[in-house]
């Protein structure tokens, strides 16, 4: 079993992962409509990272970001996929793929975790929804 903190600090990396992947791809996004929807899912993204840092922290936890190597590793992907196709469908395609990946693994990472805590749990939660909700925005796209 997984401790919440462990949960917490999935949630922090997987908000992370998508901050990273919407500011490498937004350099791209040439369709106004679709750069206002990242903009607006970043802004979410920040509040899930500041949301369960501020949990692990006030556990006498310091949260733990994603490692050099994940970061340059999708950065890297990104900006390939969209360098040769940035069209709205492209992007949204990216983000899509990246945020049922998000889905998957939050949902594994929940089922196995021990949680007490209501703030965790609602705080999961928030992060599956999040997620869910930014695959049905990103469909209007394709």
């Amino acid at each position: 079993m997984l401790s919440e903190n462990q949960l917490l600090n999935h949630i922090y990396q997987t908000a992370e992962m998508g901050r990273e992947g919407i500011q490498s791809v937004l350099k791209y996004t040439e369709e106004p409509k679709l750069a206002s929807a990242l903009n607006s899912q970043l802004t979410e993204y920040e509040q899930l990272q500041n949301a369960a840092g501020a949990m692990l922290q006030a556990r006498g936890e310091p949260p733990h970001g994603l490692g050099p190597m994940a970061k340059v590793s999708s950065e890297v992907m990104s900006t390939m996929k969209a360098m040769t196709d940035r069209s709205a469908a492209n992007i949204a395609e990216m983000m899509i793929q990246g945020s049922t990946m998000g889905v998957t693994k939050s949902l594994r990472t929940i089922r196995d975790c021990s949680l007490e805590s209501d703030d965790v749990r609602r705080l999961a939660n928030k992060l599956v929804k999040t997620e869910q909700a930014n695959i049905e925005e990103m469909k209007r796209f394709l």
